[in-house]
């Protein structure tokens, strides 16, 4: 349940009452979030050029039947916008009492809508992760948790790409190369065959004819090669989600592209595309002329030799997926957008509704320039995640030496872990990273630590309160009225994300809320507090609590107890 949601109601029932009294407009409003100015606006320009007034006379006259609201909202006028605000004193009782009742589910307000499937990660595996790759993974990452939050039915997806081109170079180069079982962590181990047949490719057409055979061979359904492939892909796969794990990154399922050549997928949407009219062909390749017949309009879908392309292979998933949700969400880098535009015009010239949305990410890059696992350049994943926990380590110990070592690893993990996710989801997606050692294990300002130890604090306060009990929390102080509207708005910014798949306003939402309870426990007494008013502020403790920590999990950050 939102805590706003009747407040909401009564806003959108008083705003369609004064339309249809002053104007005779008979509309469902169309509520804006209004930040800091309102809880809700309602902007009247759209209503200007129809009513033959300014957006500001309209406003002021909506505004004028303040009277008839009968305590629930607060109505004001501003800019040609018809402000509404929900009544502090009651909005903070309902925020307390529904954060405390939903527990761990606080924030579900979505009901319905469907199955949802969000696809991220999605590598070649062909060697270790770097940071680079690891934006998009925790990115898809915190939308699927925070959408799960909010109530929604969604799996998460990674398309493995075991057929492709850079996985046959990798099939090819651990026969030529491997000696037999090299130990080790395999992503790290098998790499460097991986690199050293892209070196030896790029010198021998022989090599790179060998290369092509495999992957006609593939193409046809060599059962057995693709077996054979399939492990090659399966040894490094199973290193790098060793590496997503260790930063709280799952996956529901694993899909295997050779899956959509053994079943016959991808050979029945080649023969769909070749039947389309306006398919074409030029020196053996098929193509879609989408946006007419220059060479960079074109979409081809197989090669010269008739193998098909990694996107129609896409499309092929695409059409699976389709068959298994309502919704679906790609998470790409922003080199994927062209891409994504043929195979969702291709999707529609084949009559699938194509029912996808994207969240395109931009790259983390060195400041010497871009990383890159086929050339051995990057900054690896296992290294950041090492790094991060030894200096973590460091930090809990200068501040508690007393802790046992156990205790104090656990800490570090859970700080140094939360540091580096929340310093790639509070930046917007669109936004370039150039990796920085001091800003990816930031443990000051707005970072992960900060939220972490607010959580902490609110657990301490708990302790030491042992039982408590109330059952009709009241608030009237400015502190406590701050601090229960931010946990207020906990729900609503679940279901923005849901909407618009920024991801980064959990982030900045988990900081906002812990600022203000910091803010709360340095200005109100609680465990000292007058005996009448010690359940409400423990109330309103716990009830931040599960804010902050259903906040972090949502962006998979450990909600620790004790720092």
């Amino acid at each position: 349940m939102d805590p706003y949601r009747p407040f909401r109601e009564a806003a959108s029932a008083y705003a369609a009452g004064m339309l249809k009294q002053l104007y005779g407009v008979e509309e469902e409003p169309r509520l804006e979030t209004g930040g800091d100015i309102a809880d809700f606006t309602y902007p009247c320009f759209r209503l200007a050029k129809t009513l033959r007034k300014s957006p500001l006379e309209i406003a002021s006259a909506l505004a004028g039947g303040a009277g008839s609201v009968s305590g629930t909202i607060a109505v004001s006028s501003k800019g040609g916008y018809l402000n509404m605000s929900a009544d502090p004193v009651k909005l903070a009782s309902s925020a307390v009492a529904t954060a405390n009742r939903m527990g761990d589910s606080y924030g579900k307000s979505v009901e319905g809508g469907g199955r949802m499937l969000v696809e991220h990660t999605s590598i070649n595996p062909t060697g270790p992760m770097h940071i680079g790759r690891t934006r998009n993974a925790i990115l898809g990452d915190t939308l699927t948790r925070s959408l799960r939050q909010a109530g929604m039915d969604i799996s998460s997806e990674y398309y493995v790409n075991d057929v492709g081109r850079q996985v046959v170079v990798l099939y090819w180069g651990l026969k030529r190369y491997m000696a037999g079982d090299e130990g080790g962590k395999p992503d790290h181990e098998l790499v460097r065959h991986y690199i050293r047949a892209n070196q030896e490719i790029e010198k021998d057409e022989g090599a790179a004819s060998e290369i092509r055979d495999i992957q006609q061979r593939l193409e046809r359904g060599d059962a057995a090669l693709i077996a054979e492939t399939r492990k090659a892909a399966e040894m490094v796969l199973a290193g790098i989600r060793e590496s997503l794990e260790s930063i709280n990154v799952f996956h529901d399922r694993f899909v295997f592209e050779s899956e959509l050549i053994k079943d016959g997928s991808v050979r029945r949407v080649v023969e769909r595309l070749k039947a389309l009219p306006s398919a074409a062909q030029e020196g053996g390749a098929w193509y879609l002329p989408l946006d007419g017949d220059r060479e960079e309009d074109r979409f081809y879908f197989t090669r010269s030799d008739g193998t098909s392309l990694y996107t129609t292979r896409d499309v092929a998933y695409h059409m699976d997926k389709l068959s298994r949700a309502g919704r679906l969400v790609d998470v790409l880098g922003e080199d994927q957008k062209l891409g994504m535009k043929y195979l969702v015009r291709t999707l529609e010239m084949l009559g699938e509704s194509h029912r996808i949305d994207f969240l395109f990410h931009s790259f983390v890059s060195l400041e010497e320039g871009k990383m890159s696992t086929r050339q051995g350049v990057g900054v690896l994943l296992d290294d950041v995640v090492r790094e991060a926990k030894e200096r973590a380590l460091r930090e809990v110990l200068s501040r508690r030496p007393e802790l046992p070592g156990e205790e104090a690893e656990a800490i570090a993990a859970a700080v140094g872990i939360g540091a580096v996710r929340y310093n790639i989801v509070r930046l917007q997606a669109e936004k370039k990273i150039i990796f920085r050692w001091e800003e990816a294990l930031n443990f000051e300002g707005s970072s992960a630590p900060f939220v972490q130890y607010s959580h902490a604090r609110a657990c301490s306060i708990l302790s030491r309160a042992g039982e408590w009990n109330c059952p009709e929390p009241t608030y009237e102080e400015e502190n406590e009225l701050r601090l229960a509207r931010q946990i207020a708005l906990f729900p609503s910014v679940l279901r923005d994300v849901a909407g618009s798949m920024a991801v980064h306003r959990v982030a900045t939402y988990a900081q906002q809320v812990a600022a203000e309870f910091n803010q709360f426990y340095r200005v109100v007494p609680v465990l000292k507090a007058p005996e009448s008013r010690i359940g409400s502020r423990l109330a309103l403790v716990s009830a931040s609590k599960i804010a902050i920590g259903n906040a972090l999990r949502c962006m998979g950050i450990a909600a620790p107890e004790s720092m």
